[in-house]
């Protein structure tokens, strides 16, 4: 699942991050990380959680 994250979120021209059991998706603006994060909700059933350009899935 952790690959399908970080496909997702590059796909959605976004960079990863990843530290301590948390990925972060940055993004130029912050439509892209919301459209990200659904993208993730619906397709992964992950728990996404947004603010600005940046959002954090919890591993």
């Amino acid at each position: 699942m952790l690959m399908q994250i970080y496909s997702l979120i590059r796909s959605s021209q976004g960079y990863v991050y990843e530290r301590a059991g948390t990925i972060n998706g940055f993004f130029d603006d912050p439509s892209q990380a919301r459209i990200c994060a659904v993208l993730l909700q619906t397709q992964l059933k992950c728990d996404v959680e947004i603010c600005g350009c940046e959002l954090s899935v919890s591993m």
